[in-house]
């Protein structure tokens, strides 16, 4: 290699580490500009999580946006808190209360994709526990997606849906089996009350 060919190499070299270095500085730099973003956004999950799993549902109201929207699993819309308030502690109270207990266990699928400065897109999966009333505990896979909005306070829910498979739905299997007992009860009570009337109506006959 001779010396002009050396001082060319080195050249290249030079050339393709600085763009090495200006590409990942570049990368790196973005990421810590939504790096806030993403840790505030992980406490607000971390935020409605444990007010569900607790209960405390007026926990939720620093975390929502003014003109938010909730679409339970159920296909309920709720469009301000105390509503939702009321069908969520009702899950719970009251002597048709279908469950004791619910632990949500959400989980995005991937970071939250930022439409602009202010908007963000999130979605995932929950793995969420129910313990009835009547017995038993049951786990439903659940998916949802969520839209956020970052307005003066800091990052907002602003809207979130909530789906289940309704072909392969414990809930749903776990009602039927109730159903079916109910069923079956019904059936076996009124089997003996006809027998008894039956015995009652012959008696009557025979005197």
């Amino acid at each position: 290699m001779d010396k002009r060919t050396g001082v060319s190499v080195f050249k290249w070299l030079g050339f393709l580490f600085c763009v090495f270095f200006v590409m990942n500085g570049s990368a790196y730099s973005t990421l810590e500009e939504r790096h806030e973003d993403h840790e505030a956004l992980r406490a607000m999950l971390r935020t409605a999580t444990e007010a569900l799993n607790t209960r405390h549902v007026d926990a939720l109201a620093p975390i929502l946006y003014k003109d938010f929207s909730i679409t339970t699993v159920d296909q309920k819309l709720f469009t301000d808190l105390p509503s939702f308030k009321s069908y969520f502690d009702g899950l719970f109270e009251g002597p048709n209360a279908p469950v004791k207990a619910i632990v949500f266990k959400p989980r995005p699928d991937a970071l939250t994709v930022f439409v602009d400065e202010k908007t963000g897109l999130s979605y995932g999966t929950s793995e969420d526990a129910y313990t009835f009333t009547k017995g038993g505990t049951r786990v439903m896979r659940s998916r949802w997606s969520a839209s956020v909005y970052k307005d003066d306070d800091g990052w907002k829910l602003l809207s979130l849906h909530m789906s289940a498979n309704v072909l392969d739905n414990p809930l749903l299997t776990a009602a039927s089996k109730l159903l079916y007992q109910v069923g079956a009860g019904a059936l076996v009570i009124g089997f003996l009350l006809g027998f008894m009337l039956k015995g009652v109506t012959q008696s009557k006959k025979g005197s």
